[in-house]
Order: structure tokens, then sequence, then C-alpha cells
């Protein structure tokens, strides 16, 4: 630190020669460029001056020496009083100047600095530390509300009504395709006999409609139809058929079967009935047929074509006349115990036509 001030003011004490040294260099310079403007050859004096001006700057500077400038200057030079070390007392105090340094050339006061005697790596300030990383456990998720209890005053839910899919199919054909349940009053039989008694006394056919409607896949005959018809003691036919329909689509019924009597002959189908029946089966296969003979035994049958093989020859057999033979085939069967009708006592309606 001493070496350095005092080297500070060796400095201060050298700038003002340097400075008038500067100046008459600068000078001299701008004299030579007068004269190079003056000389008519200007561009070859340019040349010349250029590598003159570089001499005399190196001659001048081998005049000036900086150690002969400095000489009789306090802490400069090598002298052997400086070198000794025995003249070095370390408990003599150094008087070390103001703060305030005033610069000779300038008059400018400079403030003095001072390095600490610290290392380097001790005068650097050390980043600061990272902060610490917050933990997922530390989050500050926002609080779930509570549940709300469910009021204890709930109405119950009503039991569930159990749906009906209807009764077991129990019957089937004979191509073992299922036949729905067929429920029949009980008195149907009684009931008709009764109103075709006058015909029957007269020994002339009397026939009627089984009507009825579909419930839980079950065929239920509630209306027994009596339509206008022509008679005769071994055929029955049907008359003014547009006014049973509309009877029908009035109370909203479905054909199931038709009833007629055999006043002379007793309890099968004849080949006018297979033909007659035939249509019927074709557009309900679990419709059916009941004879009555009154005056036979048994005196009541209800039956079906088979399917197969009585179906197929009804419905492909065109010969004539009405009363035919037919093949010696189980063409049709007796329903009653197979499960396709059941007998139930229960009302039922009559609808007759002919009055």
């Amino acid at each position: 630190m001493k070496n350095c001030l005092e080297a500070l003011e060796a400095l201060e004490y050298l700038k003002p020669q340097l400075d008038e040294k500067y100046l008459n260099y600068k000078k001299e310079q701008q004299h030579q460029q007068v004269k190079v403007t003056k000389t008519p050859q200007t561009e070859t004096m340019q040349h010349a001056l250029r590598p003159l001006s570089v001499d005399s700057l190196d001659n001048h500077m081998k005049e000036w020496n900086l150690q002969e400038a400095l000489e009789g200057v306090a802490g400069v030079g090598y002298s052997e009083a400086a070198i000794d070390q025995s003249l070095y007392n370390p408990s003599q105090k150094t008087n070390y100047p103001d703060l305030l340094l005033l610069n000779q050339s300038d008059k400018y006061n400079y403030q003095a600095t001072y390095r600490s005697h610290l290392p380097t790596s001790a005068q650097t300030p050390s980043p600061p530390k990272l902060p610490p990383k917050i933990s997922a456990q530390q989050s500050n998720y926002p609080v779930i509300p509570p549940k709300i209890p469910l009021s204890a005053d709930v109405p119950k839910l009503p039991p569930k009504i159990k749906i009906s899919s209807g009764p077991t199919v129990d019957a089937s054909s004979e191509r073992g395709e299922p036949l729905r349940q067929m429920i029949l009053p009980e008195f149907l039989q009684r009931k008709f006999l009764s109103i075709a008694e006058p015909n029957t006394r007269n020994k002339i056919e009397t026939c009627g409609i089984l009507a009825g409607k579909l419930k839980n896949n079950t065929l239920n005959i509630t209306t027994l139809i009596i339509p206008k018809q022509k008679g005769t003691p071994d055929t029955c036919t049907t008359e003014n058929e547009e006014e049973l329909f509309d009877i029908q689509d009035k109370h909203d019924l479905l054909t199931f079967g038709w009833i007629h009597t055999h006043p002379t002959q007793s309890c099968f189908l004849s080949s006018v009935d297979l033909h007659t029946h035939c249509s019927y089966q074709l557009m309900l296969p679990e419709a059916i047929a009941i004879v009555c003979s009154p005056s036979q035994s048994p005196d009541f049958g209800i039956f079906r074509l088979t399917d197969p093989p009585g179906l197929d020859i009804i419905s492909n057999c065109k010969k004539q006349p009405a009363f035919h033979p037919h093949p010696d085939l189980p063409i049709y069967t007796d329903v009653v115990n197979d499960g396709h009708v059941k007998v139930l006592d229960y009302d039922f309606n009559v609808l007759d036509l002919r009055k």
C-alpha cells in the first residue's frame, strides 16, 4: 500500500513535465504539417514526412528517460538506502496522506480508496440460499365441506310391482312352435245350445264366432257372436260379414275361432268343416273349432288342424265338390287335454246379430 501511494505521488509530480513535453511535440507536428501543405509536391512529401515523424518521435523518446526524470523523488530508485532492510523499523508509524488527494494538473480532489486486507475469496458475496421445497403434504388444499345428513323424514319408496309375464306356454304345435293358452268360459256350450235349440229341432246347423281379447299373452274368449247365417242339416254359411267386422271393431274384439252344431251327425270335423277352419288357423295358429252334437256321445269337442300335416294338406287342397275325401292322416286333433285350451267359470257376453 505504501509503494502505491508513493508511485501516485511520483506520477503527480511528473504529470506537468509530461504535459509540457506533449504540447511541444504537438506544436512541432503542426508546424511540420503546415510546411507540407505549402509544398507543391504534397503527395511525395507526405510519404517522406511519415517516417520522419516516427524517427523524430523515437529520437525524442530516446533523449527522455523515465529513470532520470524520477531521480531525486522519494521512494523511487534503487539506492542502497532504499534496499537496505536494516533501516526498516516496523514499529515506526507510517504517515499516510489524507483521503482527499489534490490533483496538481486539474485541481480536482480525488477520493482515495483502500482495499480490504481480506482475500479475494472472502470479499465475494455468497449467493442467497434457495428457499426450501414445498412438500405435497404442506399444500393448502381447500377444505372439503362436511356431508349434509339426509333427513330422516324422507318417504320410503313404494314396493316394486311385479310384472306378470303371463302363463307358461305348455302347448306347442307338431312343428314345435309354442301355442299361447286360450281361456274358454265353462258355460259357453250350454248357452250356445240354448240359442241354437230352434234350429237343432229342425235339424239345421247353427254357427257362432268366438271373440275375445289378448291379455298377458293369454287369449281370453269374452264374447259369443251369432252372425246372420243360412244353415242346412250338414252346412252353415254366414251372411253380411261386413256387419260382423264392424261389431268386432266397435268392441275391440279379436277372432279366436268358431262354434257350430251337428244336429244329425257325431262330434267330428267334416271335410267342409276342415276347409272352413283352415282360414281361421292360417290367421291365428291357436284358433279352435268347437263342435256340438246334442244327440250324440260325446256331444262336445274342441279341435285344431295339425301342423304338420293337416294345415298343409287342407290349405293346398283344391278338390270339388265341398264334401270330398282327404288322405288318411291325422289332419286334426283334440286340444282339450293338451294344455292349449283351459276351461274356467266366468261371465261372457252374447251378441246375436240375427235380431
